[in-house]
């Protein structure tokens, strides 16, 4: 009962359907009476009523074009008159994005019929008077109460966001200047020798062995001879079976390597790194050249790091008389979370504000 009555919130709290009262109609059973499945937990605000997901064809229908009409469905039907309750495509996208947000395209119509089976049962529940049972009627209150949490959270992140949206140059150019060192790119040669490989022998590669033909490549590396020609005598020198990969020319920032590969950064151009003894392979690294990165590259990256900046600055402040204390144990936690830290913050989903949708002819 629990999980119905979740399904059936989950999937009409987004919705606000026109409805019409008019004749009495019975309302017809479906073919197939199971339960509606329980929508995505993660609740997201509608799409932009100016573009429909989906394709092109279904963005060119007007948001208030009816797309399915339940004849007979409505909450509670009167005795001398029809009723009938239109779902407009307004309708199916809200339901669509909140219910189904990694839908294709091609799951819209199984989606309507989903969404017009779940009103229907949600219209006989209701004249049933289910929501008055106690239980459900407290089930149904948590759900919005969630409902209602989640648009509000989600509604002050996008409020700061859009107050953070101009950037002055003057600030990204002294941040480039600041950090150079982030902003800086080599042109390197990597030659690597996995440790686990397929051997002619059958047997695992000895590191001792490894180790010592790295060293003597890494003398005839410093000497200047070709890096294909001494990744291709590694391999043949210990038996490894596999093809050696070609040594390209590759391009690194030096935010994008970690440990003791970044050391290529402190290379001089020319230079080969020492033997470098990695979790799954030891590398030897020549710097080409080293550069930095033009600011007209990296323009949008900075200007998005010094709004993300200014956002945990203002949330640092707003929320520092909160605090937090976890179930580790529980939660299975190596130690307290930083619930309002930069990444909390940049991670957060925040929809834009046009997906923040009115009900239909309601005004609200």
């Amino acid at each position: 009962m629990r999980l119905f009555v979740t399904a059936v919130v989950l999937s009409c709290a987004p919705c606000v359907i026109a409805q019409t009262n008019t004749a009495p109609a019975p309302v017809q059973p479906p073919t197939s009476v199971s339960p509606a499945p329980m929508p995505g937990q993660r609740f997201r605000r509608a799409a932009p009523s100016t573009a429909a997901p989906g394709n092109a064809k279904t963005a060119n229908v007007p948001p208030n074009t009816p797309v399915v009409t339940l004849k007979g469905v409505c909450k509670q039907p009167q005795a001398k008159t029809a009723c009938e309750t239109v779902i407009t495509r307004e309708d199916l996208d809200r339901y669509l994005t909140s219910s189904s947000p990694d839908y294709s395209g091609l799951a819209r119509g199984r989606q309507a019929v989903q969404y017009a089976r779940t009103l229907a049962f949600s219209a006989l529940a209701e004249q049933q008077g289910l929501d008055k049972d106690p239980a459900l009627a407290k089930e149904i209150d948590a759900q919005v109460k969630l409902a209602r949490m989640r648009i509000l959270g989600a509604a002050y992140l996008e409020k700061l966001q859009k107050q953070t949206t101009i950037v002055a140059e003057a600030d990204i150019q002294k941040y480039y200047t600041d950090h150079k060192d982030l902003y800086e790119q080599a042109q390197v040669r990597r030659l690597s020798v996995p440790v686990t490989v397929p051997t002619e022998t059958g047997r695992p590669l000895d590191r001792a062995a490894i180790t010592s033909e790295m060293s003597d490549l890494r003398t005839r590396a410093a000497a200047g001879e070709d890096f294909n020609q001494l990744q291709q005598d590694a391999f043949k020198h210990l038996h490894i079976q596999a093809p050696p990969p070609p040594v390209n020319l590759l391009t690194l920032r030096r935010g994008s390597v970690q440990g003791d590969e970044a050391k290529a950064f402190d290379l001089k151009p020319g230079e080969v790194s020492a033997v470098l003894d990695l979790p799954a392979a030891y590398v030897l690294i020549k710097l080409e050249s080293k550069e930095p990165v033009p600011i007209e590259t990296v323009h949008q990256e900075i200007e998005a790091t010094l709004r993300r900046e200014r956002i945990q600055r203002q949330v640092s402040e707003l929320t520092k008389h909160f605090s937090a204390e976890f179930n580790l144990q529980y939660l299975d936690l190596p130690s307290q979370p930083d619930v309002f830290g930069l990444t909390a913050v940049s991670t957060a989903p925040v929809p834009s504000q046009s997906r923040i949708r009115r009900a239909p002819g309601t005004g609200q």
